[in-house]
């Protein structure tokens, strides 16, 4: 595409960025001839207005600075590009963007094309690759607190990841376990004007719930290899019986290792566009967090829709169409 005017929005603590970088990606637009204007957004917000200024925006961050500008840009028509900076950046994984700063870019200005992407919402909050309920919420929340008291920056990336998954593990062992409702909703039946039912279709139990929009989640692994941003519904893996930190671990593992043999059984995979969940303890669910791509959320109870075409991204012709 032939873009003109392009906004950078950038995290300068997400996980792989460096000054280095961030002047190579100026350098970039520059020796282009694209004028790009710049935008950080741990000391400025992103206004809607700007899809009137800019042709593109660009993320330079995570899948958390992702989420917040898509939250800011949703049903927007201005392209987004992201260029993974992240720890784990799942959508870029998803997008098969390449790993080197040099080849993204010139992927994302030369060959990416626009596309309307379907997001998911858990309550008022967007979400592009997933959200999750209960013991992963309750891990992100927990890493946020951690990162925001430690005042060292790791920038080997390798390093961060095993100290992340390490945080993970021990963190795991504090958690415990609720027990989650999980509603699939139907359509909304009308009895009169006035009043509104809502029909539900089916009901599940469960310890942990991961509602995926794209296909990897955690690092690059496929617990959802059939699942894709433009299906119309998500893919939702249930974990139903949980008494600890392994039986989750085993129960995920089971899931990339043995996805053709659980892929279609209920007590694994539910296919929805719209649930409803919350404690099976009405009381509990204040203490019971979810979380929007690697960001804490909030607590239950939280209803999740699929919302068709609500953000144009940049995509890689070679991803997921």
């Amino acid at each position: 595409m032939n873009f003109k005017k392009v906004l950078i929005i950038y995290n300068p603590k997400s996980g792989r960025f460096s000054e280095k970088k961030f002047y190579y990606i100026l350098n970039f637009f520059r020796n282009g001839n694209i004028y790009a204007d710049t935008l950080n957004i741990i000391e400025n917000c992103v206004e809607k207005s700007i899809a009137d200024i800019f042709d593109m925006v660009l993320v330079v961050g995570g899948d958390g600075s992702l989420n917040y500008v898509i939250n800011a840009l949703a049903f927007t028509n201005i392209p987004i590009a992201h260029l993974p900076m992240g720890t784990v950046n799942l959508f870029a994984l998803e997008n098969k963007t390449p790993y080197s700063l040099r080849k993204a870019l010139n992927e994302i200005i030369y060959k990416y094309k626009p596309a309307s992407i379907n997001l998911g919402k858990a309550n008022d909050r967007y979400f592009i690759a997933m959200t999750g309920i209960g013991l992963d919420a309750f891990i992100v929340k927990n890493m946020e607190e951690k990162i925001r008291k430690n005042k060292k920056r790791i920038y080997n990336n390798s390093l961060k990841y095993l100290i992340y998954i390490l945080n993970i593990i021990k963190l795991a062992k504090n958690y415990k376990f609720q027990d989650l409702s999980l509603q699939v909703i139907g359509k909304e039946v009308s009895e009169n004007y006035f009043t509104k039912q809502t029909e539900i279709c089916s009901k599940y139990t469960g310890k942990e719930i991961i509602v995926s929009n794209i296909r990897y989640y955690g690092g690059p692994f496929k617990v959802f290899p059939n699942n894709s941003p433009l299906n119309d519904k998500f893919d939702i893996r249930l974990v139903k019986n949980a008494g600890g930190r392994m039986d989750v671990i085993f129960s995920i593992l089971k899931s990339l290792t043995f996805y053709k043999r659980y892929g279609n059984n209920p007590d694994f995979y539910i296919k929805a566009d719209k649930i409803l969940v919350s404690s099976s303890i009405p009381s509990q669910n204040k203490n019971i967090f979810y979380q929007c791509d690697g960001e804490f959320a909030g607590t239950l109870p939280v209803e999740i829709e699929k919302v068709p075409g609500a953000i144009t991204m940049l995509v890689n012709p070679e991803s997921f169409f």
